[in-house]
């Protein structure tokens, strides 16, 4: 699998030869770089009107060519191959809009040269897709497209209709489902904006201002590195949205810190991983998951946020109980204060405007803003910010790494949802996805918790080493359906793909986040990734809480309407209990160890806590997990005195 690092090296390694043609294929990367950015944000103003089909194959042309400027073939001829790439990407560009323009449902009616230039795009995209993401989605798209064009020689139910290889390969380039279809657009019209206004609130400064005030107002706390590092990383993860890169850009200054205060290599790795990942279910921008998913259900952006927000806390507020837990039973020191180092009111007194863009952006959606426009001024906002706190950093070199760094960061992500549409089309063109819908419906005859199960191990399979958005992509087409089919709330089986997507990248043995943390922590990466799957329990079970229980979605299943209620209260109330409890269990820590039976004990009381009827159980699980509570503390207490 490709790195998130690598895929962000430099144009050009500091202090080695360049030759010429380095230089050429550097100065072309930064103006493919600096052309996207501008691009995207006079799409996104009221002086460039383009429909979402030009929108989506410029951006995905200029991204291809940019990765291939940035990541070309290092043996000899290679870069020659790469500029036939770059030509082939370009013509299929020009083409696909002239294709799209030309109305044709039928591949014969377009010309050969078009159906040729189809063909090779596939085979290109492809070739792309392994240079960029590694083996495992190319691979799946290679085997999708076996089944499209040999299936028909499968017996029974599992036989499709004759497809020919210039039907596929047309298909792919010119339907809503294919290689330019929604998924591109998506990213094009929504995922890039927000990806410049991370790298632009990053470039002004605040990603440095919530590592210090993350670390200012937990410093003082047992375990306060380990919360700090959690927070920031939420923070960061609020509009940068990858979990590996969250690991490497916050982990670099935390998983150090950590270790020199106490925590064990793997746990510091675990934790931040854990809360890097945490990033991809967090508003508002959710890994470029948040657009995605406003596509696939038809419900608005700002609905998917309201929905994704009470279980993200509550995948927060677990991570944090658990590390306080961890941290008390292991004894990890209280840093010493320093005398000398700024009080959490001074940091924020001097960084308060950092949050402004996140509001803001909030605020605007809110207001009914379109997701581009909303994007555009805050945007502007971080700029404005910037000038007036900064001037100096704005020079053209800053600048340019700016659109440069911006383009890095989209690469993976759209040509991820590029060659994701290869595995969307066949799907669409073979009806597979209903199979494989009727499939697990019947494994799981008609229970809902049984379809929660197969479904999970389907997510993690799929998940492991696939990018978020891609990740999704896949899971909502061939394993939500069956879920719906079920009676399950369409919010409810996308949130339950998206969670269980998302944990395949804490899950070992394919963990990306993992392995991102190991290398910065030196641990083993079983150990980090167990520790870490314990430390991420909530993000396994909050899902098949929302599949019973839409309220912690803010949705009323019998209205079908979205919104805070007294039932939401509630809901949430009790199952943040029900998390905090299962923490304390896990790690058998509250004033005093905890012996196997009082784990199992709270354990049991937590999973009552977290149903949402009969509320009985509610009441039984927070007496008795009450009780056992301050039990601990008493004696602990006791303990005390009599030492």
């Amino acid at each position: 699998m490709v790195s998130e690092k690598e895929q962000t090296s430099q144009v050009v390694e500091a202090g080695k030869p360049e030759s010429k043609f380095n230089q050429v294929f550097q100065g072309l990367a930064v103006l493919d770089a600096v052309v996207l950015c501008i691009f995207h944000l006079l799409a996104a103003s009221p002086f460039l009107t383009l429909n979402n089909t030009e929108q989506a194959v410029i951006h995905g042309a200029l991204v291809v060519t940019f990765f291939l400027l940035v990541r070309h073939l290092k043996f000899k001829g290679g870069k020659l191959i790469d500029i036939g790439l770059i030509v082939i990407t370009i013509m299929a560009a020009y083409q696909v809009i002239a294709m799209r323009n030309s109305n044709s449902a039928s591949a014969v009616l377009y010309s050969q040269f078009q159906q040729t230039i189809s063909i090779i795009f596939v085979i290109v995209a492809l070739f792309v897709g392994y240079r960029a993401l590694g083996k495992i989605l190319p691979t799946l798209c290679v085997l999708f497209l076996a089944y499209t064009l040999l299936g028909r020689y499968l017996p029974g139910a599992w036989a499709t209709a004759r497809v020919t290889v210039t039907r596929m390969s047309t298909y792919l380039m010119v339907s809503s489902e294919g290689l330019f279809g929604n998924a591109l657009s998506t990213a094009a019209n929504f995922i890039f904006l927000f990806v410049i206004f991370g790298s632009v609130l990053s470039f002004i400064g605040a990603g440095e201002f919530f590592v210090k005030i993350a670390f200012a107002a937990f410093g003082k706390v047992c375990g306060g590195p380990a919360q700090a590092a959690v927070y920031s990383s939420m923070l960061m993860g609020m509009v940068n949205g990858s979990g590996a890169a969250n690991v490497v850009t916050t982990g670099t200054f935390t998983i150090p810190l950590m270790k020199q205060t106490g925590f064990d290599k793997d746990t510091a790795g675990a934790i931040e991983a854990v809360a890097s990942n945490g990033g991809q279910i967090m508003p508002p921008v959710m890994g470029a998951v948040a657009f995605l998913m406003a596509d696939a259900t038809s419900l608005p952006y700002t609905v998917i946020c309201l929905a994704a927000l009470l279980p993200a806390v509550l995948y927060y507020i677990t991570l944090s109980t658990s590390i306080a837990a961890y941290s008390h039973r292991n004894k990890i020191p209280v840093r010493e204060p320093d005398p000398n180092a700024e009080t959490t009111r001074q940091i924020f007194k001097s960084g308060w405007f950092y949050f402004l863009p996140i509001g803001v952006l909030v605020g605007l959606m809110v207001k009914g803003f379109s997701t581009q426009r909303a994007a555009l001024i805050t945007i502007i906002l971080c700029l404005v910010i910037g000038l007036l706190t900064d001037r100096k950093k704005f020079t053209a070199k800053n600048l340019i790494d700016l659109c440069v760094q911006s383009a890095k960061s989209i690469m993976a992500v759209s040509i991820a949802c590029m060659i994701a549409g290869v595995i969307v089309g066949s799907i669409n063109i073979t009806g597979l996805g209903l199979k494989i819908s009727g499939l697990i419906t019947a494994a799981a005859g008609g229970r809902i918790f049984i379809m929660g199960i197969l479904t999970a191990i389907v997510c993690i399979v799929l998940g492991m080493g696939l990018p978020t958005s891609a990740c999704y992509i896949v899971l909502a087409v061939l394993v939500a359906p069956a879920m719906i089919d079920l009676g399950v709330a369409t919010i409810s089986a996308h949130m339950f793909v998206l969670y269980y997507g998302v944990v395949a990248a804490i899950t070992p043995p394919v963990a990306l986040a993992v392995f991102a943390a190991v290398g910065i922590s030196g641990g083993d990466m079983w150990k980090t990734g167990f520790q870490a799957m314990k430390m991420a329990i909530s993000g396994f079970v909050i899902p098949f809480i929302f599949l019973y229980n839409t309220d912690l979605l803010m949705f009323n299943s019998a209205a079908g309407t979205f919104g805070f209620t007294p039932m939401v209260a509630l809901s949430f109330v009790t199952a943040a209990l029900g998390c905090m409890i299962m923490a304390l269990a896990l790690f058998g820590w509250f004033f005093r160890d905890f012996n196997r039976i009082e784990r199992v004990i709270l354990l049991v009381c937590a999973v009552f806590l977290m149903l949402n009827e009969p509320l009985i159980l509610n009441g039984v699980g927070f007496v008795i997990a009450m009780v056992v509570l301050f039990g601990a503390k008493a004696t602990a207490k006791k303990k005390e005195v009599v030492v």
